[in-house]
């Protein structure tokens, strides 16, 4: 799923992070730059290489970058599974760019991945700070505290970035799934009438919006859902997940845990999009 250059109008990329165990997962806005396209002034860069040098006279291949273009190196490391560079790449970069947000919040953003909690809550308050309206960052910034149970600051920070921006999928999508974790199941019902309304072919909405109606009672409702879920997903384990639950409720059988709400407590981890 593609969100709109609007909402990204800085990094217009980002990864999705799922709730480990859960049917209803949280999806993290993860905003990053594509580390496919070429950095802007690389050309450049490469044309003065003979020139750029580091504290020990080698060649130092960043050393003319701005925050863009570093954001765009360190995020090809990471996609090569370089995650130390990657980070040791925004260490530096933020250490001559320090009033950059996005910069925090790229870093925030591969700290949640990395599961470093403490890192990311500190790197994503950072940039909140610095750019106070990026509703990214909030939405970011919302997964941290939940890792240390702040649920109402979760739950604020889903809020302003949906005040921001009212289609923001990733926000409605999170605010979402506290709210069926507070019973609030009328209203979570319309965050993911919006994600649908928003973006039909994105998959995981469907999947929960049918788990919201079935605990409000609209079976045929929560079918129709599971069965839009599985045409468009491609994560087969997900697809598998919502067949069982359709073959459950097809025969009668007692609902599982896994028909369930996620639980309070989140382990955030890298998933594909369901």
């Amino acid at each position: 799923m593609k969100m709109s250059r609007k909402q990204h109008s800085k990094l217009p990329n980002r990864s999705w992070l799922t709730g480990v165990g859960a049917i209803l997962s949280l999806l993290a806005a993860i905003s990053l730059a594509d580390p496919s396209a070429a950095a802007p002034g690389q050309e450049a860069m490469n044309q003065s290489a003979s020139v750029v040098r580091g504290p020990h006279g080698q060649y130092n291949p960043h050393a003319t970058l701005g925050p863009e273009s570093l954001i765009k190196v360190a995020l090809q490391h990471q996609q090569e599974g370089r995650t130390p560079l990657a980070m040791q790449t925004l260490d530096e970069a933020i250490a001559r760019y320090g009033d950059n947000a996005d910069l925090y919040a790229v870093r925030g953003s591969l700290y949640l991945q990395q599961q470093k909690y403490a890192n990311a809550l500190e790197d994503l308050e950072k940039a909140a700070t610095l750019a106070p309206k990026d509703a990214r960052i909030l939405v970011n910034r919302a997964q941290a505290y939940l890792q240390f149970g702040r649920k109402k600051e979760a739950m604020a920070d889903l809020d302003r970035a949906i005040e921001l921006q009212p289609d923001n999928l990733s926000a409605r999508f999170n605010r979402g799934v506290l709210r069926v974790k507070a019973a609030r199941n009328q209203e979570a019902l319309q965050d993911f009438d919006r994600c649908i309304a928003v973006d039909p072919h994105t998959p995981a909405p469907y999947f929960n919006r049918a788990m919201v109606y079935d605990i409000l009672g609209r079976r045929k409702d929560a079918e129709a859902d599971l069965k839009r879920f599985i045409e468009l997903s491609k994560n087969e384990k997900w697809k598998q997940s919502a067949q069982a639950i359709l073959k459950r409720w097809s025969t009668g059988q007692v609902a599982k845990s896994a028909d369930k709400p996620a639980e309070s407590k989140t382990e955030v981890t890298k998933e594909k999009t369901p």
